[in-house]
């Protein structure tokens, strides 16, 4: 594996993270949407009501658990992708890279919001803005 394929593939570790969590939050709202319609049972009545009640009680509790830990590690994972871009000297090199693996948008839309050609931003700036990257623990 070359040095810029490793670099890509460490700027690009939240794109996962972000649509798993994107997926447990939509898990989430319809969870809660289930406990809203089903309403609390009054405590009267058969122990079913109850017993329905709680598990979707505990589905939102735990799924609520899961979003908090995937959103702990983005957090973490971006704030490392961050610290590596503030570090690159070139504006529109950094300006790609926070595009790119921050905010997940492809050549195509980078090139079209900077203004430059999908040509220079996908043979020239990506790869020179990959190459300026410093990881952590990393000389290059």
């Amino acid at each position: 594996m070359t040095e810029r394929a490793i670099k890509t593939e460490w700027l690009s570790r939240g794109k996962d993270l972000r649509i798993r969590l994107i997926g447990l939050q939509a898990e989430y709202m319809e969870l809660l949407s289930r406990a809203d319609y089903g309403g609390i049972p009054s405590g009267s009545g058969p122990s079913c009501a109850r017993n329905g009640t709680e598990s979707k009680y505990l589905a939102l509790v735990e799924t609520e658990a899961e979003l908090k830990i995937v959103r702990t590690e983005l957090d973490k994972v971006e704030a490392e992708i961050r610290d590596a871009i503030a570090a690159v000297k070139n504006p529109l090199y950094q300006t790609f890279l926070r595009m790119r693996f921050l905010a997940y948008k492809t050549e195509r839309q980078i090139a079209k919001e900077t203004g430059n050609s999908f040509y220079y931003i996908d043979n020239h700036v990506r790869r020179k803005s990959i190459d300026a990257i410093k990881m952590v623990g990393n000389d290059g």
